[in-house]
């Protein structure tokens, strides 16, 4: 019995979850149940979640007439902020997929990540420009408040799929280099669930 208990009841942890929805879909599910609750604050400054969702949605429009669709990759680059929220969901709204960068790394890692990963779009703040690697990439100040806000602030809609990519994060690699591990829309909303 004893071990039954150990083995078969308490390692019973199945549970149901939205196994078809994607981030970016049960954040605006949300949304729509809590529009003028606080979604995001940082440093005294804050955004509703119907605030925060048109911002996205005007960034996504912005990258989606750039060509980011389907699990194109975006890269990141930012500090603890508003837009790093922004620019998070409004790549996923996009239907791209993000890939973070900490604007602490070592130029040549951050080199190595734009390059490996082949990403024709980076987010950033101003503060960080004269730190980034000469790239192909576009480089975009999430901070500059006129980029995207002439953009539509409605929901888009995507191809997006729950087994597409959502994020690439880099690992240090155990060979010395970096690799780009890929997680899924599926993936991050089983552990929101959870």
């Amino acid at each position: 019995i004893e071990c039954h208990q150990l083995l078969v009841e308490w390692n019973d942890t199945a549970a149901d979850y939205p196994k078809d929805s994607c981030i970016h879909e049960l954040f605006e599910a949300q949304v729509e149940r809590t529009p003028e609750a606080i979604a995001v604050q940082f440093e005294g400054k804050q955004l509703s979640y119907r605030e925060l969702n048109s911002r996205a949605n005007q960034l996504a429009h912005y990258l989606r007439r750039l060509g980011v669709g389907p699990e194109k990759l975006v890269g990141i680059c930012v500090g603890p902020s508003l837009e790093m929220v922004i620019g998070l969901l409004g790549i996923l709204k996009a239907g791209g997929a993000y890939v973070p960068m900490d604007p602490a790394y070592p130029t040549e890692r951050l080199a190595f990540m734009l390059n490996d990963a082949q990403i024709p779009v980076l987010l950033t703040q101003k503060p960080f420009i004269a730190h980034l690697p000469q790239t192909n990439a576009l480089s975009l100040c999430l901070d500059d408040s006129t980029l995207f806000d002439h953009e539509n602030n409605e929901n888009l809609k995507t191809e997006t799929k729950a087994d597409s990519a959502a994020y690439v994060v880099y690992t240090s690699g155990s060979t010395g280099t970096p690799k780009g591990v890929v997680g899924l829309h599926r993936g991050a909303v089983n552990r929101f669930a959870w």
